[in-house]
């Protein structure tokens, strides 16, 4: 519920994967109305207090179900974005600089930048500008240019380093017509779930969370934030994370 007593209008954008269903999941628990967005099919067991949209996972796939949200009128007092890509099949983080190639890292460049960036240009017509609204995409804290102490994985770090520069920036523009709007990039940190799944064994077992204990915080720091910290980057516990 929001402070007034209005039930949450919340979107969650790639709902489908492990934490964006916990995000959902989550949201629920709190009374909200949620709008959640995903490449795969609606669940069975989805309350009725979510509404599903499957989309192709193209740009044009998720502003269809914009302009639809829009013509509902409907403006969210949160929206989270959990899309983002590491690895598949053949493709693993670049250890080594002869690991590069044009296509992996276009691909990193794509979905976790570019793709984040124009959402929010398609998101611009549905964002309120007379009450609160927090919308929050997923980062990562390997995204960090100054924390960089251990190189490798190249285009992952550098397409989230990217992701922090394009939301910074739009930030300061959309402070000067979304007075109200906060713009943040969060680290949820590292979560059980197939993103980061090959990589478990090096994780020690208390900096492991699971998918529910991570929309916890997620949701915890969306519910912290204010206009004035539009912009930032932050770790799950709300700490500012250096650029």
């Amino acid at each position: 519920m929001t402070a007034k007593g209005k039930v949450m209008r919340v979107i969650v954008i790639g709902a489908g994967g492990g934490l964006g269903r916990a995000l959902v999941n989550e949201y629920l628990k709190r009374g909200a109305s949620v709008e959640a967005i995903s490449r795969q099919a609606e669940p069975a067991d989805l309350p009725a207090e979510a509404r599903w949209w499957q989309v192709e996972g193209t740009l044009a796939g998720y502003q269809q179900v914009f302009s639809a949200l829009g013509d509902e009128a409907m403006q969210p007092d949160v929206v989270i974005s959990a899309i983002g890509w590491l690895h598949q099949s053949e493709w693993q983080p670049e250890r080594r600089i002869e690991a590069l190639t044009m296509e992996q890292l276009q691909t990193y460049f794509e979905i976790n930048a570019s793709l984040p960036v124009l959402l929010l240009q398609a998101l611009k017509p549905l964002l309120p500008k007379s009450h609160p609204c927090t919308l929050l995409q997923l980062g990562a804290k390997v995204g960090s240019i100054s924390d960089n102490q251990l190189g490798g994985w190249y285009g992952y770090r550098a397409s989230k380093a990217a992701l922090n520069m394009l939301y910074k920036t739009a930030a300061i523009e959309f402070r000067r017509t979304h007075k109200a709007l906060c713009l943040a990039v969060v680290h949820p940190g590292t979560t059980d779930t197939g993103l980061s799944q090959p990589f478990q064994q090096r994780i020690a077992a208390d900096k492991l969370y699971s998918a529910e204990q991570s929309a916890e915080r997620i949701a915890k720091v969306a519910e912290g934030l204010t206009p004035a910290q539009s912009g930032g980057f932050w770790f799950w516990d709300g700490s500012p994370l250096p650029y």
